[in-house]
């Protein structure tokens, strides 16, 4: 009973969009009862929230090993896989979740922008190995729509930049 007081209180903080108050709240939560799925699938949404993606999907992971029917958990996992550029992991927890509902619309999108970053990175690999590095740079912006926490895009787009002779950009973006 503790700790659902806890994560109504975070739910509280969530709503009001105070992350961090949300997040001592959902830690509350599962520190007073460390085997509910929900309370980590809360907590990694607060942490998706503050861009903190890393320690997000640990606690998705955490959430869908204690509960693998738990589809919100599985779509945040996929989310923060997506988010950090491992868009081959993200696909398979989109899957997962279109297996335990096959009419999800959200896992049906992000399955597909995972997609799409696949076939952005193959692009810039190829253009990279032609030298075509004003492709790579176009080929990583359009992928860091989808996944803005990816560090590899990130200093890929800042090497062709400086290959271009774009330095400051390429400093900017390091």
């Amino acid at each position: 009973r503790e700790a659902e007081a806890f994560k109504e209180q975070g739910n509280a903080y969530y709503a009001k969009k105070d992350y961090n108050e949300a997040y001592n709240y959902y830690t509350k939560a599962i520190d007073t009862c460390p085997n509910n799925a929900s309370y980590y699938g809360n907590r990694a949404a607060t942490l998706m929230m503050l861009g903190r993606f890393r320690e997000a999907l640990a606690d998705a992971q955490q959430s869908v090993r204690l509960d693998d029917s738990f589809v919100r958990g599985h779509l945040r996992e996929g989310k923060c896989h997506l988010s950090l550029g491992n868009a081959m992991a993200a696909s398979r927890c989109f899957q997962r979740v279109l297996e335990l509902d096959h009419k999800n619309t959200q896992a049906q999108q992000e399955l597909k922008n995972a997609t799409t970053v696949l076939e952005y990175e193959k692009i810039a690999e190829v253009d990279f190995e032609k030298r075509d590095f004003r492709k790579v740079v176009f080929c990583m912006d359009r992928a860091l729509e989808f996944a803005p926490a990816c560090h590899r895009f990130k200093i890929l787009k800042a090497e062709c930049l400086a290959l271009l002779g774009r330095y400051p950009e390429a400093q900017s973006v390091a």
